[in-house]
């Protein structure tokens, strides 16, 4: 019976022997797939996480490139600086506490441990920038009470503009690139904290100034594991360093002596612009805009002292009243104005009207500044006669004259000049004022009145005074329209020409020589003549042409707030807008003081003097140049540096 119950269990047991057979076949399959997986399927994808464990990649930035002025003179360059970092995970509050003793004397606030602890919390094992650019003395300070393996000083190169606040507005700034940013900018390399250019040249021309970072792969400490027992290139593929590319240099027209004549000449008033043009080239010598802002302070930490200061001007030093804000042009318009009649045969210049102070148009007065009596187009133009211009726009069709005129002088377009931030300005046609009439009254002399205040620059008119500086290079080089440059040429790091940008014309204008001469010597009576709206400024050192002007601005409360404008926001915008010397023209240029008040008593003599100083350092520069100097270059400019810094 016995023999018989084994046999029995005998199949029972060959049956979980086959069973669990199975099972560990099919577990050992398990096994051995998942070892396929991990070794061969993700292989490199574990192998790259833990070699990134022990691999730390550090970016070694890149020297970000110069910009000159045309003789090479340093305008933007970068010099060494001195940040501290900490981590977080090596210094307890009695070291962090310790450190901000040291670090007293930093201008930005440093946050206490709490908040240190707050802001680090999430990256506890990695540096925390404590604080940018310490001085000499907390270097000094630093090296002799350190005693914290979970600080140190890092050396990065920092943007310096030596000449502070000299042309801010055309060199522009850096600051950090925002985390909005970052969403599309990380693909051309960008990472937080770093630097972009924000206004001027420095924004327009970031992807040639930035340069191409480079990579250092280094071993980490990490628990358990010594650097010194592992070989860096068996755990890297491909190169362990690339060096860093450093960015093009930029070479502008800018002139640092004229901009310098320029922004002392300016530096009286409260606002205001000034550009200044070579006529045989159409390059820009000098672009200044007051207020200004130093783009060392805009390129650093800002202090809450300065940013209150800055942004709370009311004149807005940010503003870049050059190339971004316009004006009504005043009667620096009436050029226009009367090259339109002239060229089409609307007047002869011995025409002549009678100016009784005023022109009445219905029930309205259009005034002039005084009663000047019998005037022809040349008195016109010197006293700055309105009858003279409203009854010139009383003809059929003149009011699409003027614009045509206007566009071709390059007025209500962009300049072309590649600048953020150009505003292109406003001329308007006949058929947007009959618009605006239809819209706004049934009575035909509104259009009218608008006509006539557009014969004088005033109304709809808008420009910059890049454009008007433009209008009067066109004038003194007989109808050349210049594109206007910034940029000369685009080096190498290593000076090599990589790209040049020859003087570029935009258009000719038909202008007759009649014309033309009627106009010039109106312009020279303008300063020269007694009568002349600038003659109090005339200068017995250059003779100087030109036309003033008086934009008006608005005197009532403002249409949208309700709030009555300030004192000084009540008077006039004030015009000059020329060329010297008047009869061999080197330079053309426009000037605008914001609420300045009558242009003959404000801009005229800013002008001048801009003329005088001009024509000064040119008979220097003449004085000093050697033979082996190219003409209008001066020795000192031709020595300039054009060596890189030495940045560790």
């Amino acid at each position: 019976m016995q023999i018989a119950g084994q046999s029995a269990e005998l199949p029972e047991i060959r049956r979980r022997v086959r069973i669990m057979a199975i099972l560990i076949l099919v577990s050992f399959l398990g096994l051995a797939g998942r070892l396929f997986y991990l070794q061969i399927v993700e292989g490199d994808n574990f192998y790259r996480m833990t070699s990134e464990a022990v691999i730390r990649t550090k970016t070694l930035p890149a020297l970000r490139g110069e910009i000159r002025d045309r003789n090479g003179r340093v305008l933007a360059t970068t010099r060494a600086s001195y940040n501290v970092e900490v981590v977080p995970d090596r210094i307890d509050r009695q070291q962090y506490e310790r450190l901000l003793l040291v670090l007293a004397e930093h201008p930005t606030p440093l946050p206490e441990w709490e908040s240190f602890l707050e802001k680090t919390a999430k990256r506890r094992d990695r540096p925390y920038q404590l604080a940018q650019d310490v001085s000499r003395s907390i270097m000094a300070s630093l090296e002799a009470d350190m005693d914290s393996r979970g600080t140190s000083v890092v050396a990065i190169p920092r943007r310096e503009y030596p000449f502070k606040q000299l042309a801010s507005h055309t060199l522009g700034y850096l600051n950090e690139v925002s985390a909005d940013e970052l969403r599309t900018l990380s693909e051309e390399g960008y990472r937080p904290s770093d630097l972009i250019g924000r206004a001027g040249v420095e924004k327009q021309l970031e992807p040639y100034l930035r340069g191409r970072k480079g990579f250092r792969k280094i071993l980490a400490e990490r628990r358990g594991i010594r650097p010194s027992e592992i070989q860096l290139s068996d755990l890297v593929d491909g190169p362990i360093e690339v060096a860093p590319v450093p960015g093009e240099n930029l070479i502008l027209t800018v002139d640092v002596d004229v901009q310098k004549i320029v922004e002392r000449a300016l530096a009286p008033h409260r606002a205001g612009a000034v550009v200044v043009l070579d006529v045989e080239t159409g390059r820009i010598l000098a672009m200044a805009s007051t207020p200004g802002f130093d783009s060392n302070e805009m390129s650093g930490q800002l202090t809450l002292d300065a940013s209150a200061r800055l942004f709370g001007n009311p004149f807005r030093p940010f503003r870049h009243r050059a190339l971004s804000e316009t004006y009504g042009p005043g009667s620096t318009f009436k050029v226009v104005s009367a090259l339109a009649a002239l060229e089409d045969g609307l007047i002869s210049p011995d025409e002549k009207t009678r100016c009784n102070h005023f022109v009445q148009i219905g029930r309205r007065r259009f005034k002039c500044t005084k009663n000047h009596g019998v005037v022809n187009l040349h008195k016109a133009i010197v006293e700055s006669c309105n009858v003279y211009f409203y009854e010139l726009a009383m003809r059929p069709g003149i009011m699409n004259r003027f614009t045509r005129y206007a566009n071709e002088l390059g007025l209500g377009a962009p300049s072309g000049v590649g600048l953020p931030g150009e505003n292109p300005g406003f001329i308007p046609t006949e058929q947007w004022h009959r618009e605006r009439a239809r819209s706004e009254s049934n009575n035909s002399t509104f259009m009218i009145g608008h006509v006539l205040n557009t014969a004088i620059g005033e109304g709809a008119n808008r420009v910059t005074a890049l454009q008007m500086a433009l209008v009067y290079t066109a004038l003194a080089t007989n109808g050349v329209l210049w594109l206007p440059q910034i940029i000369e040429r685009i080096e190498s790091y290593d000076g090599k020409v990589l790209e040049t940008f020859p003087p570029r014309v935009r258009r000719h204008i038909s202008i007759s020589p009649e014309t033309m001469a009627v106009l010039k010597n109106a312009l020279v009576g303008v300063v020269n003549t007694p009568g002349g709206t600038a003659y109090k400024a005339r200068s017995t050192l250059v003779k100087v042409a030109g036309k003033t002007g008086t934009s008006q601005v608005r005197k009532g409360p403002d249409p949208k707030t309700g709030e009555p404008p300030l004192p000084h926001e009540q008077l006039d915008h004030a015009w000059f807008a020329g060329f010297a010397p008047a009869d061999n023209p080197r330079i053309a240029f426009a000037v605008i003081i914001e609420h300045g008040g009558h242009g003959g008593d404000v801009a005229a003599p800013v002008a001048v003097n801009i003329s005088e100083r001009y024509m000064e350092l040119l008979t220097s520069r003449h004085a000093d140049a050697s033979p082996s100097t190219p003409p209008g270059v001066s020795r000192t400019a031709t020595a300039a540096s054009q060596a890189r810094p030495m940045v560790p």
